[in-house]
Order: structure tokens, then sequence, then C-alpha cells
């Protein structure tokens, strides 16, 4: 495994790697602290590609305030040694400066309105983050195929915006970009790096989500969609957590759910105390 930190190693290291292996390359993008979640991404990828590049890299242009983004948990000794073990070829771990120059001007970006809703509307500007650091890392690492965790499931759909932006602005074809399902404990509880910041009782009470979810399935084909939200934020606020939202989506975008139109996705953003926590579940008949 090869470990790049400036533009100019990365690009040396691809070079070399494109002529060992091929053009056929996977990119897992990823700001470190990694986790089973992220190794689905990683099995995955190398199962599909000739090669498998990650990014490790906390974006600042994705966070709403300095203090969360210096919180961010960062294991980086921890996340190479995770690489190697499951077979990645070649990471990239540059600083900010090294991403965004100083001559480096960010491209104009129309996210069709997927960055003002739901994670948008509470973080303004986030997603516009999110799809300048893509397009970026896709500048600096050419790859055939991309892979994203549906645990960021609008994330999702904005890199997919991002992607058709990307090929009609170049008329060319870009990546795949794969959707991998969301990695969760055994007690349902979703894999994320922020639960590295949660102690025990924390941990119990996050888990609070996945036991709404549970009750959700039994019920939301009885239940107008409202009364499914309304009853399921009581039983997330008796938990111990501090509600967002939760919405509904039909699956497949953010427009929202009717009745008998479709499966639809449930998207929560909530609180335990200083730690801030997302997950959706889709809800089908089985």
């Amino acid at each position: 495994m090869v470990v790049t930190r400036t533009v100019e190693e990365l690009q040396e290291a691809l070079t070399a790697l494109v002529s060992s292996k091929g053009d056929d390359g996977g990119l897992v993008p990823t700001m470190g602290a990694l986790h089973e979640g992220h190794a689905s991404l990683m099995a995955l990828a190398l199962e599909t590609n000739a090669w498998v590049a990650t990014t490790i890299f906390v974006n600042p242009l994705q966070f709403n305030h300095l203090a969360d983004w210096v919180r961010y948990p960062r294991c980086e000794k921890e996340d190479f040694i995770f690489l190697k073990e499951h077979g990645v070829d070649l990471v990239f771990a540059p600083t900010p400066d090294e991403v965004f120059p100083f001559d480096w001007v960010a491209p104009e970006l129309d996210l069709g309105g997927l960055d003002l809703q739901l994670e948008g509307a509470f973080r303004p500007g986030h997603f516009k983050g999110v799809a300048i650091v893509v397009g970026r890392l896709l500048d600096l690492i050419p790859c055939a195929s991309l892979y994203m965790g549906l645990k960021d499931y609008q994330q999702c759909l904005v890199v997919e915006r991002l992607l058709l932006l990307r090929k009609g602005m170049s008329g060319q074809e870009g990546p795949v970009m794969v959707k991998v399902p969301t990695v969760r404990d055994g007690d349902g509880l979703a894999l994320s790096s922020r639960n590295l910041l949660l102690g025990p009782d924390q941990l119990a009470r996050a888990k609070g989500i996945a036991r709404t979810w549970a009750w959700m399935k039994t019920v939301w084909q009885g239940l107008e969609p409202q009364d499914l939200i309304e009853n399921a934020l009581k039983r997330l606020t008796a938990e111990g957590l501090r509600n967002e939202y939760l919405y509904l989506a039909r699956d497949g975008g953010l427009e929202p759910w009717v009745k008998g139109d479709g499966n639809p996705r449930a998207l929560y953003a909530g609180w335990l105390d200083e730690v801030r926590l997302i997950d959706n579940e889709l809800f089908s008949i089985v």
C-alpha cells in the first residue's frame, strides 16, 4: 500500500498503479476514523476493480463550525493499518492546502435544490462543500467507480447530481457511482465515525434510533405518514434524543412519501448531548 500526501506524490503513484494494473480503478473517499462500514465499501471495490484508492481527508468546506471540524475524530495511524489489512492499493491523505491551493477556484454547482433540504437546511453550505471536494478528488484520482455508503443517503443523491453535472460539462462518461448499504452493529446501530465521540451511556441511547426503526417497520403500512412521524418522534424523545427532523421520502429521491406510492425511506437527524447523529432506513413490503 502506497501512502501519498501531496498531489505530486499522488500522480506518481497513480501512474505506476495504472501502468501495472490498468485503468479500471475504484475510489473510496473517506474522512478517516474508519470502521466496518468503510470496510464494506472497500471490499466491494476490490471485488470489481483492478485497484482501489482511498482518501482520508476531513474536508473543512462541509463543516458549518470550525470547532466541529477540529473535534472530528482523527486516528490516522490506526486508519493506515486498517486500510492495509483491507487490501487498499493507494491512500491519499492530504492537508487542506494541498487539496485547495491558493490559486484554485471552486466551481459553481447547481445541485437542483438537493443541498437545501433536510441536512442542507440544518447545515447550510454542507452539501456544496461535499460536492466540491468529491469533484476535486475525482479530478485528482480518475477512476471507473466511486463508492459511497447509503448511511449518508442525501449525500449520495447530491453526488449523483454532481456526476451528472460533470458529465454535462465534459461531455464524457465519468465514474459509476456504487451505493453500498448501511452497516449496523448487532443492535441495529448504524456504524459511524462519530460514534467514537459517544460514551457507553450515549451509545445505549443511540440504539434507540434502531429500536424506533424496528417499531416503524411493524406499523408503517397502517398509519398515515404524519401520524407515523409524530409517534416515532415521541419514541425517539423518550429514548433520550433531541430531534431535529424525521422525514419520509419516496425511496430514490427526496420527494415526500405518499401512502401507497412506493416504499418510504425514513431520514433522521438528532442530538445526543453534543454529538449529532444521522440515520435512514428503508421500509418495504417483504
